[in-house]
């Protein structure tokens, strides 16, 4: 079945504005079709006609996004859909037959994260061919070449478009990484619901939140 844009979608493609695709519409310039709910819809062969190609130039390309964030706060406030936003404009949407998006709220030392998990068995699958990243450690904090590895055994390219950050957010994730880590070692050396074990997590926590009012050195 041949694949159907939005207008707008077909506007960014085509590099119009909405009155002119409505005008070609009614001068006969082109083909736009209804779906059974009334919206408009521009087919893929139209859009490659008027930008003169005769084939499709995606060649069976599939992008996924991934996207993640550490808490639920983060998302609320946005971060997620920034994510995703920041790394779909990197790309032109013509080069993909289709483009996945897949998230997490959750670790970056996470190994067990459902949409990481998902991207996995996407590439396992052969359903995916290219996947996209606003910052490595969006992806994991730590092993990232061994996951790179991974997916570019089933053919799969990863590209890290490195956006800007905001420091904020990522003082705030490696803090609460670095506190995972001290829990998970220090669960293991006196025992999961040991009273040293909270004791030694409550002390570094409060350094850390010390830590974040000195002033920088570097400064």
């Amino acid at each position: 079945m041949e694949k159907l844009y939005p207008m707008h979608e077909a506007m960014r493609i085509l590099g119009v504005s909405l009155k002119t695709l409505q005008r070609w519409d009614k001068a006969g310039k082109i083909k736009i079709v209804r779906t059974p709910g009334g919206r408009r819809r521009v087919p893929e062969s139209e859009i490659r006609r008027l930008l003169g190609e005769k084939e499709p130039v995606s060649a069976g390309r599939v992008l996924a996004i991934y996207a993640r964030v550490s808490s639920h706060e983060q998302k609320a406030k946005g971060d997620l859909g920034r994510q995703v936003e920041l790394v779909r404009k990197k790309f032109d949407h013509r080069l993909f037959d289709d483009i996945l998006v897949v998230t997490d709220v959750s670790s970056g030392l996470n190994d067990r994260r459902k949409g990481l998990l998902k991207l996995m068995q996407l590439a396992r699958e052969g359903k995916i061919t290219d996947l996209a990243v606003s910052y490595k450690d969006r992806l994991t904090r730590f092993g990232f070449n061994y996951l790179k590895t991974y997916f570019e055994s089933y053919g799969v390219k990863i590209h890290v478009v490195n956006g800007e950050e905001d420091k904020k957010t990522v003082y705030e994730e490696l803090v609460e990484d670095l506190l995972n880590i001290v829990t998970s070692f220090s669960g293991k050396l006196y025992g999961i619901r040991s009273r040293k074990k909270e004791e030694v997590t409550s002390k570094i926590r409060e350094v850390i939140e010390n830590a974040g009012y000195l002033p920088d050195e570097n400064r």
